[in-house]
């Protein structure tokens, strides 16, 4: 299981994406990531990061610092100076392992090149990863299209209240939205929104 898709193995290759946060949502940076490149790596002689929002359960589930180096190379001027004024916002970071990284500019090197017609940025980015798996990668339900209970069932399981993949971790393909509830269905359900609502708490 990867955090970029449910049902995928860190064995495959995944496509190396950046995002920025501009203060609504994440979007995805319009730049190629080129060579030289650094994978996301422990930093374990890092001896202090202050995460000002961050779930209470972090410091006791422990985590590592990561340190990752990338080029970026721009198609135009827009996209350059786009990137640029969100720079020292939040980066997210989807590695070619399927994990997911959060974290913000160490150092960023601008450059122009070639009088004015090429764009490429260095920066090195301090991060940690992420412990939950992206909400649009989770598997969906072939039985519940036009249901009119679809939405609910997709927001339970994006909460993690309704299982998607087995104990072997093979998916579960078929809901069965108008099967009876069984007691021990009911009673795993109740749990696990218990787990959920205290960690709401802790947060």
């Amino acid at each position: 299981m990867t955090q970029q898709y449910a049902f995928g193995t860190a064995n495959q290759r995944y496509k190396k994406k950046l995002f920025l946060d501009t203060g609504f949502e994440f979007i995805e940076v319009n730049a190629r990531l080129i060579e030289p490149y650094s994978p996301p790596s422990p930093q374990p002689s890092l001896r202090e990061i202050k995460i000002i929002n961050a779930p209470s359960h972090i410091h006791h589930s422990g985590f590592s610092s990561y340190q990752c180096s990338l080029t970026l190379l721009f198609p135009d001027k827009e996209s350059y100076n786009e990137y640029l004024s969100y720079a020292g916002w939040t980066h997210k970071f989807y590695d070619e392992k399927g994990s997911i990284f959060l974290g913000s500019a160490e150092s960023i090197t601008p450059q122009v090149l070639e009088a004015g017609r090429r764009y490429s940025v260095n920066v090195d980015l301090i991060l940690i990863k992420k412990d939950s798996i992206e909400r649009e990668s989770r598997f969906q339900f072939q039985d519940i299209e036009g249901h009119w209970a679809q939405k609910n069932i997709e927001e339970m399981a994006d909460l993690g209240l309704i299982t998607v993949i087995t104990r072997d971790g093979k998916p579960i393909i078929y809901f069965r939205p108008n099967d009876f509830v069984t007691r021990a269905e009911f009673i795993a359900f109740l749990n696990r929104t218990r787990r959920l609502v205290e960690r709401m708490i802790r947060e």
